[in-house]
């Protein structure tokens, strides 16, 4: 009988999808936790918390939307077919929090690989600099983030070029998990008016407690109208089918379309 891997507790797996949403980039252990998308009793509702902002908080960049990013994100309204449910401040603190860990104790081999800005993510905790929704539909996980903070999206296709492949190691409650990742870049078009494109799609082999198992993710990012949008979809059991990724797809059209007409 094949072994069983327990799931980690709703709350801290909400964390961890705010933690990848965050960073933009599943690396591996987004890949076993994503698929936990919070209290059965939270509503899928059309507003976001965004890390304590004020509800009419505007973005600043120039040419941006009026609206804060807590209005442009993604909701049930939008994709019904996503189940998507507010991710709450509280989860994204806990997440980039998350973040701040991990990125202490990561050990990425080629060390390359590990080049990220960690300012970068920990400045989208800021009021009013993201807001996330994520869901569950089938055995998929998705998630769906805007947020004002976009220094590290240009650099993001290069950075999986030159990754195909990476193994990461994560300290996690006393032990350490290790990962396989094979990435590569999809060839989708990007949608009109949308900058520092790229999709990606990795395969993680991953080592946990002595257990072999293979997910899947693939993440989709660009620019509009100064307003960095990230769609990451999950499969705890394998490599993210075509279907899962299409609607990926479909979703960051309708994100990025939602902020164009913002």
């Amino acid at each position: 009988m094949r072994p069983t891997i327990s799931s980690p507790p709703r709350r801290a797996g909400r964390r961890v999808l705010a933690a990848s949403a965050t960073f933009g980039l599943a690396l591996s252990l987004t890949a076993c936790t994503i698929g936990e998308t919070g209290d059965d009793d939270t509503p899928a509702g059309t507003t976001t918390a965004v890390a304590e902002a004020p509800r009419d908080q505007p973005t600043s960049a120039p040419g941006a939307p009026d609206a804060g990013v807590d209005q442009l994100v993604l909701n049930a309204d939008d994709a019904p077919e996503l189940g998507l449910s507010p991710v709450s401040s509280e989860d994204i603190a806990g997440g980039v929090g998350a973040l701040e860990d991990i990125a202490a104790g990561i050990r990425v081999d080629p060390e390359r690989c590990a080049d990220f800005s960690q300012d970068a993510f920990l400045a989208q905790a800021e009021p009013g600099a993201m807001a996330i929704q994520a869901g569950q539909s089938g055995n998929s996980a998705y998630a769906v983030s805007v947020t004002t903070v976009t220094d590290s999206l240009p650099a993001r296709e290069q950075l999986i070029a030159d990754c195909p492949t990476m193994t990461v190691t994560i300290p996690l409650e006393g032990t350490e998990v290790t990962t396989r990742a094979e990435n590569s870049l999809l060839e989708l078009q990007a949608p009109e008016g949308v900058e520092h494109f790229a999709a990606i799609s990795q395969t993680n082999t991953m080592d946990m407690m002595g257990q072999e198992m293979l997910t899947g993710n693939v993440l989709i990012t660009g620019v509009v109208r100064g307003i960095g949008v990230s769609v990451t979809v999950a499969n705890g059991a394998g490599p993210v089918s075509d279907v899962e990724r299409d609607t990926a797809v479909d979703a960051f059209g309708k994100q990025v379309e939602k902020i164009r007409d913002a």
